[in-house]
């Protein structure tokens, strides 16, 4: 009990990152770029919703535009948050590369934390690109379709005549719409392969972090475990001498009090005697 209180006290009283900077530098870099991380994926995340309800139920994507808008910024975000945590990673190796018997407690529960972290940002990130690549893939097939149907549905033999004029006025115009979906059905499909590209690269370089934090997470989570029985402990080990400590200043006071009265016994028989 008094190893573990001894334990528990040196654990409050220990200042953090005592004697690490480097470990507080990368501390604060990785702590800085999943901020920036988080906040990305907010901003990636609202532009997805955007962009499904603009889609509607049947499959056909709204026809004001704006969808390409939301799908440019979305491809944007999703490249510049492939690039940030390409970044984290050298940091995150960083740190989980220095001596573990060079760190306090605290800073080994802090480094836990943070892997923790990045690593619940990095499954929020594969879940929004997917989501991402999902819907393009989806406004692609919607387009071909659309294209397909066009291509296959001749208007009746009743109309030709009374059409055959406004088609041939309309026809440069649908021909460039066409080559303006076409283009924007290639643009999709190369940004859908840069973006499984990223992601390939980045879960290669973070499945070989994650082995590297694996070999420690016994380790880590056991000194986790310890911060919190530890700490019980002292708040156990701190009532068990407080009730002690009133134990024997009861005792004291009642053995002086007992000492007192068997003095003024002896003086009272001692005066009884001589009187």
């Amino acid at each position: 009990m008094n190893e573990s209180f001894n334990s528990a006290i040196d654990l409050e009283e220990q200042p953090s990152y005592q004697d690490s900077p480097e470990f507080d530098q990368v501390n604060d870099d990785i702590s800085n770029g999943l901020l920036e991380i988080n906040n990305m994926l907010s901003n990636l995340n609202k532009n997805l919703i955007v962009m499904e309800r603009k889609v509607d139920v049947d499959g056909r994507s709204g026809g004001d535009g704006s969808v390409e808008k939301y799908q440019s910024n979305s491809v944007t975000l999703v490249n510049r948050l492939v690039g940030l945590f390409k970044d984290i990673s050298l940091y995150s190796r960083k740190m989980n590369g220095m001596d573990t018997t060079m760190l306090n407690k605290s800073q080994i529960f802090v480094k836990s934390k943070l892997n923790e972290n990045l690593k619940s940002s990095l499954k929020k990130f594969n879940e929004l690109q997917k989501s991402l690549t999902d819907l393009d893939k989806q406004m692609n097939e919607q387009v071909q379709e659309s294209h397909k149907q066009s291509e296959t549905s001749p208007p009746p033999q009743q109309q030709q005549q009374q059409q055959q004029r406004l088609i041939i006025e309309y026809e440069p115009v649908n021909a460039e719409e066409l080559e303006y979906q076409r283009n924007l059905v290639e643009e999709r499909e190369r940004d859908i392969e840069q973006i499984s590209h990223g992601v390939s690269e980045l879960n290669e370089i973070f499945h070989d972090l994650s082995s590297m934090v694996d070999a420690q997470g016994e380790f880590v989570d056991n000194i986790e475990t310890n911060i919190y029985s530890t700490l019980h402990d002292t708040r156990m080990a701190n009532k068990h001498l407080r009730r002690a400590d009133r134990y024997h200043r009861n005792k004291r006071k009642l053995c002086f009090w007992l000492l007192m009265i068997a003095c003024v016994v002896i003086l009272f028989v001692i005066m009884i005697i001589f009187a």
